[in-house]
């Protein structure tokens, strides 16, 4: 094997696990859609979404899916929906719904609409949503109570996305932000306290105003970075765009922008996140030492024995 090709290999290596290293796949519902809501797997890395299926219980349509997350089981995605005042588990692979499973928001959220539920589980298995129209924290326990956070209106602020980690548990929101009639709400990163239910702003997405939309979705990846996707379609009809949030600052950074549908208003990636504590007080304001992933590194191990391989070939014949 001549110098040329040794090289090449080498180099083409190192490109196998850049390109391996991708951000991870998440599930999100076009809630405007006018035929009702689907589900749809997005990879947040290129912004490509995929149609899983129409949320249907088998006997009607839900259109206005606002929450998603995932329980402490991987293969248990849970929707929150405005219109019915219903929380339901979504099957992952078609996005159909067991009507029978379906769980009865209390009847203040069956009146009316206009909650924007953003919706998270935790590492203490509690349920945590919360509504626009009343800018009020709730929790569902594991033994399906509901009960408010604090006092109503604790929030102070329209928070239609939260996302937990950690435990003890640390609650993250989202702020709406720019509407249709071009007032701008409150598009910044807050911390949500679990005992009374206040937020408190850690910082705004950009200094700059860049990122405007209508309502999100917030969630973390399974090594403690947060992501959101944002609904502009009320915006010119433009694309939701996929962001990556610093907990420490606010400061957002696009990542990328989807490709086919309007009116992503969820997201949901997986269980509930560093829940042994591990990485609960981490420094985003660090900056992180590139890593590939697993899939790079086998990637890379690949093509490195392919070149030792070949030139042991050569050198022996």
């Amino acid at each position: 094997m001549n110098r040329f090709i040794r090289i090449a290999l080498l180099l083409v290596a190192p490109l196998f696990a850049i390109s391996a290293n991708a951000a991870p796949m998440a599930y999100s519902v076009n809630s405007d859609s006018v035929n009702g809501d689907s589900l749809y797997l997005i990879d947040l890395a290129t912004g490509v979404d995929q149609l899983r299926g129409k949320l249907f219980t088998g006997i009607e349509d839900r259109t206005d899916t606002e929450g998603l997350a995932f329980s402490s089981d991987p293969q248990t995605l849970w929707g929150m929906d405005d219109a019915s005042g219903t929380l339901f588990p979504i099957n992952p692979v078609n996005g159909s719904i067991n009507y029978e499973d379906e769980i009865q928001l209390p009847l203040e959220f069956r009146t009316g609409g206009g909650n924007d539920f953003g919706m998270t589980f935790a590492c203490d298995k509690s349920l945590y949503f919360t509504s626009v129209k009343s800018n009020t924290l709730y929790r569902r326990d594991e033994n399906g109570s509901f009960e408010a956070v604090g006092s109503d209106g604790s929030l102070a602020v329209s928070i239609s996305a939260v996302a937990a980690k950690g435990f003890p548990v640390k609650l993250y929101g989202l702020g709406n932000g720019q509407f249709q009639d071009g007032v701008t709400d409150s598009p910044n990163l807050y911390i949500i306290d679990t005992e009374t239910g206040v937020a408190s702003m850690v910082g705004p997405l950009s200094e700059t105003g860049e990122f405007k939309y209508n309502e999100a979705g917030l969630a973390f990846d399974s090594d403690g970075s947060l992501w959101a996707i944002t609904d502009r379609s009320q915006l010119n009809n433009q694309k939701s765009q996929i962001l990556r949030i610093n907990t420490v600052t606010g400061a957002a950074t696009l990542v990328s922008t989807t490709l086919n549908e309007l009116g992503y208003e969820s997201l949901a990636i997986g269980p509930p996140t560093n829940c042994d504590g591990s990485s609960q007080f981490e420094d985003e304001s660090l900056p992180r030492i590139p890593t590939y992933s697993l899939t790079g590194r086998l990637s890379s191990i690949l093509v490195l024995m392919l070149a030792g391989m070949l030139f042991l070939r050569r050198r022996y014949n």
